[in-house]
């Protein structure tokens, strides 16, 4: 209960000296840049957020130099496993030299404070209970893709209660299959020990792993690659939260 109280009254502090801090930000006229500092604000608070409740998150790339030189302009999709509430945090703070959004839960519109930067950052929020709807959120993050925002999403649409990596929806790969740019997967290990699904309590000075595998050039793909690039990917997250 400690964990929670202390990360809340820290990320409220954050918050307010944000707010602040973007005030002049309402007067841009230029929206990219904009959207390019909320998404900023919310890294800091996220790696704050992160350092108050005594959380190391390590990263581990398959391929640096790959990843160094995505090309924002062919649209990049980041799709990773689903444990905890912190899956966010855990990667913003771990991936520092890219501006992400993310496509998540439509519960979190309601959320004090978070929403308000999501909202600015270009966030999409999936109502999965509507399937008509859920199609229009992921029409749009395909659009905001292809005007150059990396985004994330996770594509078992819950998170794991178990730990163990679920079924990943091929409705969720829309997001990638159209924008047929860049796919890089991504496996979150241990942020399930942060907070459980069910859970209020927050949990101190827990080790988070961020592998980020080789970017996957979807335009390259085969029309047979690309009908079962859910099972692909899905394997390819697996294998490294087995390693």
């Amino acid at each position: 209960m400690f964990g929670i109280i202390l990360a809340a009254v820290s990320a409220f502090c954050l918050f307010v000296y944000k707010e602040i801090t973007f005030i002049p930000a309402h007067f841009y006229n230029d929206k990219r840049k904009k959207i390019i500092l909320a998404r900023k604000n919310l890294h800091d608070i996220s790696c704050s957020f992160l350092k108050v409740l005594g959380t190391k998150v390590e990263v581990i790339y398959k391929d640096k130099e790959a990843f160094d030189n995505l090309d924002r302009e062919k649209g990049i999709v980041f799709i990773a496993n689903h444990q905890s509430n912190f899956d966010i945090p855990v990667i913003l703070t771990g991936i520092r030299n890219i501006d992400l959004g993310f496509v998540a839960k439509k519960e979190m519109e309601s959320w004090p404070f978070f929403c308000r930067w999501m909202k600015r950052g270009n966030y999409i929020f999936l109502d999965r209970s509507n399937a008509r709807e859920g199609i229009k959120s992921i029409q749009k993050a395909v659009k905001i893709v292809k005007e150059g925002y990396p985004t994330v999403i996770f594509p078992e649409g819950e998170r794991s209660i178990t730990g163990e990596i679920g079924v990943f929806k091929k409705g969720s790969f829309k997001l990638a299959l159209e924008t047929d740019g860049i796919v890089v997967p991504m496996t979150i290990i241990g942020a399930i020990d942060i907070q459980r699904r069910g859970s209020i309590g927050v949990n101190r000075n827990r080790k988070v792993k961020l592998i980020i595998e080789r970017p996957v050039d979807v335009s390259a793909l085969s029309v047979e690659e690309k009908k079962n690039l859910n099972i692909e990917i899905r394997n390819i997250i697996v294998k490294n939260y087995k390693k």
